[in-house]
């Protein structure tokens, strides 16, 4: 089965591996591989590093700009998980719709990827995947017990 480079383009948007997607972004617009080519050809590829590092850190495409951030809560080995553009946007929606000052609040884009049971369908969900469908951010995801997989909304 042959995978395209738009293939490997979009899972790289996807999943915010920001310098795989600028790579590919580069090679597009050199005009080095079109986006039905097969995936291979990326491996064979000579890359302009400077450009590249210059799109990466600009971050040309907006890769990442919502991030996952979960937030002790004041229920002991209870946090709740939030996708904001940063920090005090995670803090002040979990304060205001919980009323009650975070403990803690931690970038955690290592769980965007596992997959999270939604306890309320029963569905398994990759948070890269529930991100694409939020309309509006911040916005809260659920809460979840420590070192569980499971998010109760």
């Amino acid at each position: 089965m042959t995978v395209t480079v738009k293939e490997v383009f979009d899972l790289a948007v996807e999943t915010d591996m920001i310098r795989l997607a600028h790579s590919i972004y580069w090679a597009l617009g050199e005009r080095l591989v079109g986006l039905q080519d097969d995936s291979e050809v990326l491996h064979r590829l000579r890359y302009e590093d400077s450009a590249i590092d210059s799109m990466s850190e600009q971050n040309v495409l907006g890769i990442g700009r919502f991030q996952l951030f979960v937030i002790e809560t004041g229920s002991e080995g209870w946090y709740s998980f939030i996708l904001a553009e940063n920090f005090f946007d995670a803090f002040h929606l979990h304060a205001d719709l919980f009323q009650e000052r975070p403990k803690n609040v931690t970038k955690a884009e290592r769980l965007m990827i596992p997959a999270m049971l939604l306890a309320d369908t029963g569905e398994e969900v990759s948070l890269y995947e529930y991100r694409k469908s939020v309309v509006a951010f911040p916005a809260y995801v659920g809460h979840a017990k420590a070192r569980q997989r499971v998010l109760y909304r």
